[in-house]
């Protein structure tokens, strides 16, 4: 039986900046972290996933924000 080597999905420096910026902008938006970690390393940590989810984020937050400062 052989052993199998997986790699951790993070493999530099600027995807481990976007995923704790995605942890925080998660926990300020009242989102499950864990599961925004899973959905950025699912779609390969890219650019994308990351305006993707803080692009909800924002609409989250304009959502509960309504009404307020004009």
């Amino acid at each position: 039986m052989s052993a199998q080597v997986l790699s951790f999905p993070i493999q530099t420096n600027t995807q481990k900046y976007q995923l704790q910026s995605l942890r925080a902008v998660a926990a300020r938006s009242g989102l499950d972290v864990k599961a925004t970690e899973r959905e950025f390393v699912a779609a390969g940590c890219t650019k994308e996933a990351q305006n993707r989810i803080w692009e909800r984020a924002r609409r989250l937050r304009m959502a509960v924000n309504t009404g307020s400062e004009a």
